[in-house]
């Protein structure tokens, strides 16, 4: 079986999904801090040099510093709505930007060639952006730039560009511009990426001990149906910080995953999940209640995953199907053939599975056949535009025309208002999850919350 979902198209999403799934991750606002610095420079300087040529009638030229402003009013915008293809639209933008000034900066006796040391910092700013695994921006595209550079340095593009290039008189505002701005962004950069990785070895070090010292915390968040009746709960974890506080999943989760710690993290929610289900097993109205647990890829790449999610499992002495798993289309990127067998073995041990964030942008049809899952959870933003978008409602009505065809349940994330919750009743859905129904609370308030809600 050829592993469809192991392509280069899987590791693009990497910014777009942190962009989604944890906004505020350490790796996130490093992202936005860069698109902020570019969102800058290319301004500054676009905004510069445009007036400067308009005002000695070099529109060629001038046009060229407008196509650098447009690409910073982008960097802008994409510093809020983390795109794959406006970064890397963007950066090949720049690339085409820094080449043509720097074709037309042919060297004067008295004046190097300056504008090339940008290729510097775009090189280092796309390293920082994109993963590695995508070959062509995490590894061609910025060696691209370093041979752009060298080969400008050397001087293996000098052409005779007098008649295109800049008024002598500008020439070296221009040299002495180019090797300051370059140098004071590559140094804003490496300034960004070293506080960055200081602050992630810290962290790093703290929640590699995290479990032992009993600092994961885990926080339920009711789910009900159309009454409003609780049909189960999901399980959030917190990390009970001992100089920051209680952290959010966006403050550790994604440093968690590249650590692996994601996996002693992960066991010990569902440790701690299965623990509050034995609780609720020796009580009437809670015995047939579920947990969600959400399942990392990492977890997931884990050869030991299944039998150690059986043995916790059964160490507990729950039912196996009041445990559900969600996981995510990321899941599949590093070995999609082994990931579906594993779901299948613990659906054959009863477990039941669910495909989390539906709807987001990454998902598909041929993921949903594929996958041995029972339900699928639908995106919250579908929510938060239906309001005001006609598309996303009849989106929203497709998805669970589809969930009834592959006989799936389906449940609708974030409800937050209660026309949200009519409107969703009346396109059909019968499961949900928002804070309209209650806000993550420690397992003795859901518990009491769970129980006045049924009697």
């Amino acid at each position: 079986m050829t592993n469809k979902y192991n392509t280069k198209a899987s590791h693009y999403r990497e910014v777009e999904w942190l962009g989604k799934k944890f906004p505020q991750s350490d790796k996130v606002i490093k992202i936005k801090l860069l698109l902020q610095l570019n969102t800058i420079a290319c301004t500054v300087l676009g905004i510069f040099w445009a007036a400067c040529y308009f005002l000695y009638s070099r529109n060629d030229l001038a046009l060229i510093f407008v196509g650098l402003f447009l690409v910073g009013i982008c960097s802008y915008y994409s510093a809020r709505n983390f795109s794959y293809a406006y970064l890397a639209g963007m950066a090949h933008a720049l690339l085409l930007i820094v080449t043509l000034i720097s074709l037309i900066d042919s060297p004067l006796e008295n004046i190097p060639r300056s504008a090339h040391v940008y290729f510097l910092p775009l090189a280092i700013g796309v390293v920082f952006i994109f993963n590695p695994k995508d070959k062509y921006m995490g590894i061609i595209f910025p060696r691209l730039c370093l041979v752009f550079f060298a080969a400008f340095g050397v001087g293996l593009f000098d052409i005779d560009s007098s008649n295109f290039s800049p008024p002598e008189n500008i020439r070296m505002i221009g040299c002495v511009s180019n090797y300051t701005f370059s140098t004071l962004i590559l140094a804003s950069i490496i300034r960004i990426y070293i506080k960055n990785l200081n602050e992630k070895v810290d962290l790093a070090f703290s929640l590699a001990q995290a479990v032992v010292k009993n600092e994961i915390v885990v926080h339920y968040q009711v789910q009900v149906d159309a009454k409003g009746k609780p049909l189960g709960a999901e399980a959030l974890v917190r990390w009970n910080h001992p100089e920051r506080g209680l952290l959010s999943p966006d403050k550790f989760i994604p440093l968690a995953e590249e650590s692996l710690v994601i996996r002693d993290i992960g066991l010990e929610v569902l440790r701690q999940s299965c623990r509050l289900l034995a609780e609720w097993s020796n009580d009437s109205s809670l015995k047939d209640k579920y947990i969600a647990v959400n399942v990392s890829p990492v977890q997931l790449a884990d050869e030991d995953f299944v039998a150690t999610v059986i043995e916790v499992v059964q160490n507990f002495g729950v039912r196996p199907e009041l445990i559900e798993l969600e996981l995510t289309e990321s899941a599949l990127i590093i070995d999609a053939e082994q990931a579906i067998l594993k779901i299948q073995q613990l659906k054959d041990f009863g477990v039941q599975w669910a495909l989390d964030d539906f709807g987001s942008g990454f998902s598909s049809l041929s993921i949903i056949k594929t996958l041995p899952v029972q339900k699928i959870k639908i995106d919250k933003q579908f929510i938060r535009d239906a309001k005001s978008n006609e598309s996303s409602k009849n989106l929203l009505k497709k998805i669970f025309e589809i969930s009834e065809l592959l006989e799936m349940e389906a449940i609708v994330e974030g409800v937050e208002e209660h026309s949200q919750h009519e409107m969703l009743i009346d396109i059909g859905y019968s499961q949900f999850q928002g804070f309209l129904f209650g806000h993550p609370k420690p397992a003795p308030e859901v518990t009491e919350k769970m129980k006045s809600s049924l009697s």
